[in-house]
């Protein structure tokens, strides 16, 4: 017989995890604003509420055949969708828009979906010798969960093989390889049915996959894993004071800071734009200059841009990463009385700064 106080201790640390994800997801969303952790907090939350789900579950009579089924169905539903919008947000992180290919997860995700919530395709029963419910599948369900999970795998891989391919920090290896930590207790998790005929076993199992998600949160509180992908690049970055006012200028084309005061026609073409941007009261991300965009991040008294192709949030996230590094290491780039603190004999810690604020970002 298996101490319930086990399974309640599981559960507990179930939802420490997932609600400390979804916490953990929401305030880096919040700070940067970028799509894929909005979906990845509301998979953590989908999954704390199957959690709770299998709580009640398994503190209910084990004569309510009827109650158990329907509980069953929205343990499963939670759990397969937050699946999806896993896969939706490493989509953003490689593309940072959902491509076609994304139909492919959508339908087999669809698809495994109601696989999990048929109820002619399963049977739950409780396991009195363990104090659990568990439940058998028909074959059937298996053509659905496996190439999801496989695809589950592929999607978590290839950003992590790219950043870790790609990296130029030995800390930034480390980080990107921390995710490996969720897929080893997936794989665990996925493999434990082939154990199933011990009661610890299936004690266990359904909180393996937590397991994974915990030990991740806890290596990256303190610094949170950034994975941005995209196929844009910045032409330039530049700095001006909110009167217009130049006071940095550097070319991803060249690798070198200019003089800004050589770029006054641009400067005067922005200046005009800048004097709307600081009177608006609206929070503008992108403005068009000619057949350029341009991207902002406001930080008074200086705005920072950055000058591409094709609006781009994976870029503006790099672009408030690079606002963030370059004013912790001057605390302000404007003096009181108006003078600009950045000069270009300061070269080589700029652009050091660039290279740190744009490290994690795969062009």
């Amino acid at each position: 017989m298996i101490p319930s106080i086990v399974a309640s201790t599981l559960f507990v640390l179930e939802q420490l995890t997932f609600l400390g994800g979804a916490s953990l997801m929401w305030r880096i969303y919040r700070r940067y604003r970028f799509p894929s952790y909005s979906y990845m907090f509301l998979t953590f939350l989908l999954w704390s509420i199957s959690s709770a789900v299998r709580l009640v579950l398994n503190v209910t009579n084990p004569m309510e055949t009827t109650v158990h089924v329907i509980l069953w169905i929205i343990m499963n539903f939670n759990v397969v969708l937050g699946i999806i919008t896993t896969f939706y947000s490493f989509f953003y992180f490689h593309y940072n828009k959902l491509p076609g290919r994304a139909n492919i997860a959508s339908i087999l995700g669809g698809a495994t979906l109601l696989a999990f919530c048929n109820p002619e395709w399963f049977q739950v029963s409780y396991l009195a010798e363990a104090g659990i419910y568990i439940a058998k599948y028909a074959p059937v369900v298996n053509l659905f969960a496996v190439p999801l999970i496989v695809l589950f795998i592929i999607v978590f891989l290839l950003p992590i093989v790219t950043k870790y391919r790609l990296a130029k920090t030995k800390k930034t290896k480390q980080e990107t390889m921390s995710l490996l930590i969720v897929l080893t207790f997936l794989l665990i998790w996925a493999a434990l049915p082939a154990l199933s005929s011990i009661a610890i076993v299936q004690v266990i199992r359904p909180y393996s996959f937590a397991g994974g998600w915990i030990v991740w949160i806890i290596l990256t509180k303190r610094r949170p894993l950034t994975l941005i992908f995209t196929q844009r690049k910045f032409e330039k970055i530049l700095v001006m004071t909110d009167s217009g006012y130049p006071v940095l200028l550097y070319d991803f084309a060249t690798g070198e800071l200019g003089n800004p005061d050589l770029f006054s026609a641009l400067f005067s073409a922005l200046q005009s734009m800048m004097k709307n941007l600081i009177s608006s009261s609206e929070s503008l991300r992108f403005i068009y200059y000619e057949n350029r965009v341009v991207s902002i991040e406001r930080r008074t008294p200086v705005i920072f841009l950055g000058i591409g192709d094709e609006p781009d949030t994976a870029l503006l996230v790099a672009l408030r990463v690079f606002a963030d590094n370059l004013l912790e290491v001057y605390g302000s780039l404007v003096a009181p009385d108006g003078a600009v603190i950045v000069r270009i004999e300061d070269e080589a810690k700029i652009r050091e700064v660039i290279s740190r604020s744009f490290e994690k970002v795969i062009f």
